[in-house]
């Protein structure tokens, strides 16, 4: 899954600014990286439209979907989706997705702090803060970056998180071509492979394990 961090902080405390920034250094280092914004608003359900009439009927989640956009609606004003799924889910190629909001999710934060309500913040604020932005630190034991040092926040993203997050467990070349792969088909063949390496005779659990293939002539004739 990707990395997870959250931009958080009262209206009009920046963070938009902040995202706005920090997505042209983000593409300019190659990073994968998505966007998502909470909002509270939520869609315009309007009484008569389907997905309306659904929820009237029973259902607790509805879908609408077009070709450029998809909604989720959710009956009692919870969440139809963790924030963990939710990123699985639309952003499954990514290195980091960063958020807008959800400061009541777990996932590491940044905050963005008002003057004189900085205590209050960090009190409503769930999971690991990673640094605060404003004019003045907060708190010591913090990094601090004052607004428009986007650069520098980025720096830290990699320095803590990004290099050793976006290094695969599992590497494959094809006539020296890189083949990416999900986490997930990464998962499949290293406990395959370590399941058949592991019966053989001197095998030792190890952090690292080479393999180099090369096709026979049955496998190179399939391909013909």
């Amino acid at each position: 899954m990707p990395f997870i961090v959250s931009v958080v902080g009262y209206k009009k405390s920046g963070k938009t600014t902040l995202v706005e920034q920090i997505i042209p250094i983000l593409k300019s280092k190659g990073y994968r990286f998505g966007i998502l914004k909470y909002t509270g608003e939520g869609p315009q359900e309007r009484e008569g439209r389907d997905t309306a009439k659904f929820r009237a009927a029973g259902a607790e989640t509805v879908g609408l979907c077009g070709d450029d956009h998809f909604s989720l609606f959710q009956a009692g004003g919870h969440p139809a989706l963790p924030l963990d799924r939710l990123v699985s889910f639309f952003f499954p190629e990514a290195d980091l997705v960063l958020t807008e909001g959800f400061k009541k999710q777990r996932f590491p934060k940044i905050a963005l702090l008002t003057e004189g309500q900085e205590e209050q913040l960090l009190r409503e604020v769930q999971g690991v803060v990673i640094a605060t932005v404003g004019p003045r630190p907060f708190r010591d034991d913090l990094p601090h970056f004052q607004p428009g040092e986007a650069g520098r926040i980025v720096e830290m993203l990699e320095n803590r998180f990004l290099r050793d997050y976006r290094e695969p467990r599992i590497r494959v070349w094809l006539d020296g071509k890189r083949i990416p792969m999900k986490d997930f088909v990464q998962d499949i063949i290293i406990q395959g492979i370590m399941g058949m390496v592991g019966t053989l005779k001197g095998f030792l659990p190890s952090r690292r394990v080479d393999i180099t293939l090369t096709p026979g002539p049955a496998e190179e004739n399939k391909e013909k």
